[in-house]
């Protein structure tokens, strides 16, 4: 804390540092290059991993059996999504859309009267971008 500026140690000096800058550097580099060839994807790399869960999660649903010919090969790639990904909303976010407070928006879930919330982890709650606008529509519905 008390270091002048001028006696910092340089990046090369880290090692840790300069190992974090080059991990963000080789995960960046593919968001750089989109003509690219496609990279192999290694399942043990925790970001390939994520990237293959997210792309199957949000890929189109296959045809009827009946309707795929029985000779196509199985894609090694998930299918672009059709419909955009949904947007999720942190409980900020969905105060300051509604206008609502934190903890107003926290006795309207109780109640079951707002959207419900998307589970993210042990403390962690995010909502539906379109479901919170849908319920603000409503809500200016109901005024006429």
């Amino acid at each position: 804390m008390g270091q002048i500026a001028g006696e910092a140690a340089p990046f090369d000096d880290n090692p840790g540092l300069r190992k974090a800058l080059d991990q963000l550097e080789r995960l960046t580099s593919v968001l750089r290059k989109p003509d690219a060839p496609p990279r192999t994807q290694d399942p043990a790399n925790p970001v390939h991993a994520l990237q293959a869960t997210t792309e199957a999660a949000f890929a189109a649903p296959p045809a009827s059996p009946e309707a795929e010919p029985a000779a196509a090969a199985p894609s090694r790639r998930a299918k672009p999504a059709t419909t955009p990904a949904p947007t999720l909303l942190s409980m900020k976010q969905a105060s300051a859309m509604t206008t609502l407070s934190v903890s107003s928006i926290k006795r309207m879930m109780a109640a079951g009267t707002f959207p419900k919330p998307v589970r993210l982890g042990e403390s962690r709650i995010a909502f539906v971008d379109t479901e919170i606008h849908a319920w603000v529509r409503a809500r200016i519905a109901e005024r006429g």
